[in-house]
């Protein structure tokens, strides 16, 4: 069903890339973060070629919340109790200074994407003391870090509210019809925008990045793809986690504008209004990649929080997005690996925010010009006392599934076992085989990711195979969604 931003209607096509096209910087990745990133350097007089796996937007910006913010989707007490008062004010101010950074951008290209200027609520509706003394810290700490925050005990529209945070001056926006103006003004700048160029091989010594159709040779290559593409230390640094989205059709007013995060029910909520039609949005059911529930019923829970607070009964959109949270705390943004390579990631689910805060440091430091924010966030910043026990965590977690998920597969006579609209991985003919019964038939493909040799696992709710080990996703056919895998899973052809 795709996500609600997908209203918007795409003006433009981009051509896949063919042949050889040489470039001073290659982005890989068209959503906020490299869409911008090309805009800034193509202003800046710089042969900028972009590369697209699928569709400009398409990825982690075309499924995200829309939500642009100040504070983290964490709580800036989270940041505050691990990095201390001045740094969460550097936090704070980085990302107010990207909210505002989008909006003179909506207003110096015209981008029509509906964006308003909001509240963010942190909101309680039941009874929990920890809850209830979190709220506290975070007002406290959000006047710290110079937001404009107050208790209120009424949203509109929103019943049964105990107490709430609110945060004043934030911002909503459609992020597909944002990304889509930025591309097309990049484009008018003079960059190269390719779609449908799923990179699959890259050089960086020599500067070398391989497609289907082409090659593109360029002097300093940015990863803007939400996580590294191919191997990169900072992927151990990272837990990937999945989250869901729902849109029913709403009367008007029905929730008052705002960001409403219901702490007690682990889920946010919106409206969207475009051409007349209004939405509400619910976005949660959090969970790591790789370990979905196996009852698929993630979106199943969400449209019932919707239908419970608001009767509504027409769910029209679903979708899923994925995030990668780091080590400590802090978005990795800048130089990372080989002298020409730049990275822009960690983002957790900040990224909209985070992305176009990334695209100017990088655009800095392509240029040779000092950033207020390029050391803070620096991608080879060394911080072992503040990651070592989210980086423990989450590497014993990629040491069990490495070793675990190969125990105990099913054997089968034939892969019709798997059920119908089933996803299971089996031992057939002596070899572990992913298989799908879908509508169009058996679909059987390698378990083994190929980016580090993780065995995939099977997701209902979004009818895709994901890696638990570093978040490579892919769809039955075993066609690379998003993650750091550069190649798809391999085809299954039993001898």
């Amino acid at each position: 069903m795709g996500a609600v931003w997908n209203v918007v209607k795409r003006v433009q096509s981009n051509v896949s890339l063919q042949g050889r096209c040489d470039a001073d910087v290659a982005i890989v990745g068209g959503g906020i973060t490299g869409t911008t990133l090309a805009l800034l350097l193509a202003q800046a007089g710089q042969r900028v070629a972009l590369l697209e796996a699928e569709r400009i937007g398409c990825g982690a910006t075309g499924h995200s919340t829309g939500n642009l913010y100040a504070t983290v989707s964490l709580k800036l007490g989270t940041i505050r109790r691990k990095w201390g008062d001045e740094v969460t004010r550097e936090v704070a101010n980085a990302r107010r200074t990207a909210v505002d950074f989008v909006q003179q951008t909506v207003d110096r290209f015209a981008i029509d994407c509906q964006l308003q200027r909001c509240p963010v609520h942190f909101a309680l509706t039941g009874s929990d003391t920890a809850l209830e003394q979190s709220l506290d810290y975070e007002l406290e700490t959000s006047r710290l870090a110079g937001l404009d925050a107050a208790k209120v005990d009424a949203i509109p529209g929103l019943s049964g509210l105990r107490r709430a945070l609110r945060i004043e001056q934030q911002a909503q926006f459609n992020p597909l019809a944002f990304t889509l103006g930025v591309a097309q003004a990049a484009q008018q700048a003079g960059a190269q925008l390719f779609e449908n160029s799923p990179v699959r091989d890259i050089d960086a010594g020599r500067g070398v990045l391989v497609t289907d159709g082409g090659e593109v040779h360029a002097g300093q290559i940015v990863h803007a793809t939400h996580t590294p593409k191919g191997i990169n230390l900072l992927q151990t640094a990272m837990e990937p986690y999945l989250e869901y989205g729902v849109a029913a059709v709403a009367a008007p007013g029905m929730l008052g504008p705002g960001i409403h995060w219901l702490l007690d029910a682990s889920c946010s909520l919106r409206t969207y209004e475009a051409s007349g039609q209004h939405w509400i949005v619910a976005v949660g059911g959090k969970h790591k990649t790789g370990e979905a529930p196996a009852n698929g019923q993630t979106h199943q829970r969400l449209r019932e929080l919707l239908t419970r607070h608001f009767n509504v009964s027409d769910f029209p959109y679903a979708w899923s997005a994925q995030q990668f949270h780091p080590a400590d705390e802090l978005p990795y943004i800048g130089g990372a690996g080989h002298a020409n390579v730049y990275v822009a990631t960690g983002f957790a689910a900040d990224g909209l925010t985070w992305g176009p805060l990334a695209a100017n440091i990088i655009a800095d430091q392509l240029q040779g010009v000092a950033s207020d924010w390029a050391e803070r966030f620096a991608a080879r910043r060394f911080t072992p006392a503040k990651s070592a026990g989210n980086w423990m965590k989450e590497n014993i977690a990629v040491a069990r599934h490495m070793v675990g998920d190969r125990l105990g597969i099913e054997k089968v006579a034939t892969l019709e076992q798997v059920p119908a609209g089933a996803g299971r991985i089996v031992e057939y003919q002596g070899e572990n085989v992913a298989v799908y019964n879908g509508a169009a038939g058996i679909q059987a493909v390698s378990p083994v990711c190929p980016h580090l040799k993780c065995l995939v696992q099977w997701n209902a709710a979004d009818t895709t195979w994901d890696c638990p080990c570093h978040g490579s996703r892919f769809r039955p056919d075993g066609s690379v969604i998003e993650g750091p895998a550069l190649l798809p899973l391999a085809p299954f052809g039993p001898s």
